[in-house]
């Protein structure tokens, strides 16, 4: 059954007392009625054997205060995904300002810290949740700044300081609550002790805490704590316009800038409806290969380093080292590329590109043996990692959890695969699938995910096409310096992308990518204008640290150092 009609039985199965309606990328939309319809028709789609939705992909809202979408004050959106059937659905959800939402966690665990995310930015509130408090903002912090009528530049200084008080803390544990089970730290005998996990510990750097419930090393206990590196990069996406926004995106997982650039292009391009050359798809799978290589030279690295293996972070950081010095090549850049461009990208490979990349592919794999042969059967490195950190199929599905971590765990899932795009249905690569969900397997996907890439990398060098880098579309093309310096018009088309921004007709989309930590996706909503009306990031990040407390409870202290490190929590895309 083509997809098309796949798409149709849907709509005509729960779209006949709701409203549907299509997306700019041809997804559907349903409108839920009510609260309580939400709640009815999430847990239909997740239950139905013909479509089984059974991935939260998503959860988010939007402000709503020019009533284009109906006369309550805001939006909120769902993202589902199937599995089975490789289909995406959104649903929406009108919420009045007093109106309380039913929550999902009972069906979704992982969208406890997406509902705690929309109460913290726009006040909805959601009823029946476990833990519904802020979560990025500080606990002292007035307003809600994604709201429209919160200013961009709006400063809010503390003067007084969170009070801590023995037996209590802000970050409530799930056995620690008011009555007998309250843990007393006054009583010395008392083996339970409060121990603060990062931020200062280096394997947290510098912007992650974890408050465990310690007994002697293990953890009977654990809440995670994020805030730490605030970017308010979807607030910027609101206030900037497309084409200056692709910037910020490079801070987003500042080890694969070149994915983040390439996701979020693809994105506006489908709110446009631009089809970009079969060169620039060809330098852009390229881009995101190569920072799928660094991305898990450094998980790798850091990982083996904070277990005490020095010389593998030797090994590893010289290649990313000559990987970054290719892409400066490219871009001109090394950690912060900003290659991508809307339609296009800001230069063409240079010429001497190709012989570099040969030879990175022709010799990168030895290093790749020389690491498995140091580590793969090291009795040391079984031990630490074998058994330790393990996330089962069905937790990883129940929270949500994508990339490398999923697939470690058994979760037969990539989007290069199950929903390609650019010219990966023409390339051929496997993808790397686990069955213990441990550190050590998440150390072998890696591995092989490098070699992976390696073979895309190859494929793609051997055949690069000839033509131009940019769609032959004014709306976006930016002109060549030359004809700036030389052409009036051309200087004024620059000046207007520039300074005016481009313009985007009214519409929404969500668009993903297979990026090196799993589903990196960006859901714009269109009003007309250079600007987008709300700029959501759906970040990998987010939902590996809310699987993270639940992972190392009845584990060590050292194997949560291990765990954090297997997992990559990138802190730019996990606090936006």
């Amino acid at each position: 059954m083509s997809g098309a009609q796949n798409y149709e039985n849907l709509k005509s199965k729960y779209g006949d007392k709701r409203k549907s309606q299509m997306d700019a990328a041809f997804e559907l939309i349903l409108w839920a009625t009510s609260p309580t319809d939400m709640v009815t028709l999430a847990a239909e789609l997740k239950s139905d054997k013909e479509f089984l939705f059974d991935y939260l992909v998503d959860l988010t809202a939007y402000d709503n205060i020019d009533g284009v979408d109906g006369s309550e004050r805001f939006v909120l959106v769902y993202q589902l995904y199937s599995q089975s059937t490789h289909m995406r659905v959104r649903l929406k959800l009108l919420v009045g300002l007093d109106t309380q939402v039913k929550s999902l966690v009972s069906l979704f665990l992982g969208a406890n810290w997406l509902e705690r995310e929309a109460f913290d930015m726009y006040g909805i509130v959601f009823e029946g949740h476990p833990n519904l408090r802020r979560i990025m903002m500080d606990d002292r912090f007035v307003g809600y700044p994604l709201r429209k009528e919160y200013p961009m530049k709006q400063r809010q200084p503390f003067s007084d300081n969170i009070k801590f008080h023995l037996g209590q803390t802000p970050l409530p544990l799930s056995n620690e609550e008011s009555g007998e089970n309250r843990v007393n730290l006054n009583d010395f005998y008392n083996p339970n002790v409060l121990l603060n996990l990062g931020p200062s510990h280096p394997a947290m750097h510098g912007t992650l805490r974890v408050m465990c419930r310690i007994n002697g090393e293990t953890i009977e206990d654990a809440a995670c704590e994020l805030g730490y590196l605030h970017r308010a990069i979807e607030k910027l996406g609101e206030n900037r316009s497309y084409h200056q926004w692709i910037v910020y995106t490079d801070r987003l997982n500042y080890c694969s800038s070149l994915a983040n650039n390439v996701g979020y292009c693809m994105a506006v391009e489908k709110l446009m409806g631009l089809t970009i050359t079969d060169r620039t798809m060809v330098i852009r799978v390229m881009a995101m290969e190569l920072s799928r290589i660094i991305d898990h030279l450094v998980c790798v690295a850091i990982n083996a380093l904070d277990l005490g293996a020095m010389t593998i972070f030797w090994h590893f950081y010289y290649w990313r080292e000559e990987a970054y010095t290719m892409i400066e090549s490219m871009c001109g850049m090394r950690l912060t590329t900003s290659y991508a461009r809307i339609g296009g990208m800001s230069y063409d490979l240079p010429e001497n590109f190709e012989a570099r990349m040969r030879r990175f592919v022709e010799e990168f794999p030895r290093t790749l043996n020389e690491v498995s042969n140091l580590l793969t059967s090291n009795r040391i490195w079984i031990d630490r990692t074998r058994g330790v950190g393990i996330i089962s199929k069905e937790d990883a599905i129940k929270y949500s959890l994508m990339g490398p971590v999923a697939r470690a765990s058994g979760v037969d899932f990539d989007l290069r695969r199950d929903r390609p795009y650019y010219n990966y249905p023409n390339l051929d690569f496997d993808v790397a699938v686990g069955t213990n969900g441990d550190v050590y397997d998440r150390y072998l996907v890696r591995m092989e995910e490098m070699r992976q890439s390696v073979r895309i990398l190859q494929q793609c060098v051997a055949k690069i096409p000839k033509g131009p880098i940019w769609v032959d579309d004014k709306r976006v093309k930016i002109p060549a310096k030359q004809d700036v310096y030389t052409k009036m018009e051309d200087l004024i088309h620059h000046f207007k992308i520039f300074m005016e921004g481009i313009e985007i007709p009214p519409g929404e989309a969500y668009s993903s990518i297979e990026a090196p930590n799993g589903e990196l996706g960006f859901y714009i909503v269109a009003r007309g204008g250079p600007k987008a009306w709300r700029m959501r990031v759906k970040s990998p990040s987010f939902m590996l640290f809310q699987n993270f407390e639940q992972t190392v409870k009845g584990g060590k202290i050292p194997d949560a150092v291990a765990t954090l490190g297997s997992i990559n929590i990138i802190a730019g895309e996990l606090d936006r």
